[in-house]
């Protein structure tokens, strides 16, 4: 698989796992079946992979990045996740997830951590999902990470 069959991969799991997760719930992905599909919208410059909302409140949102192992730690991606996550602390309540493979979980989690402390914000979550579990840091210590 090439990096951009990978990318989409991750892109159809994390929207997988929402839907499977909320029931109901309202998701635009960045992977066009033809043209015209809705596309997330475009946040402080850049568009999420996902943006999700919840029928029992509109106000929340869910947005999701999908990252191949080589662009984790990258300054783009720093700057992607940061708007991101500033987007969703304006918001009542929201949650960012990073969906990486497996082997780019332990990168993931390290980036979110050095994000939180960069950019924090009480009334969003941030997780990771590397294509089995859901993982989410805990939001009073900033450092432990558990199953979601």
């Amino acid at each position: 698989m090439s990096q951009s069959d990978v990318h989409r991969e991750l892109v159809i799991q994390i929207v997988a796992e929402l839907e499977a997760r909320y029931s109901r719930i309202s998701v635009v992905a960045d992977l066009q079946q033809k043209p015209g599909d809705p596309v997330p919208p475009m946040i402080d410059g850049f568009r999420p992979d996902v943006y999700a909302n919840l029928p029992t409140d509109p106000s929340a949102s869910i947005i999701a990045e999908a990252k191949t192992d080589g662009d984790i730690d990258r300054p783009h991606t720093y700057n992607q996740i940061t708007a991101f996550i500033n987007y969703l602390a304006r918001r009542s309540s929201g949650s960012f997830i990073l969906a990486v493979t497996g082997c780019g979980a332990d990168l993931a989690k390290t980036t979110l951590q050095f994000l939180y402390h960069d950019v924090r914000s009480a009334s969003t979550g941030l997780s990771v999902y590397d294509g089995c579990d859901l993982w989410s840091l805990d939001p009073i210590s900033g450092v432990i990470w558990h199953l979601s």
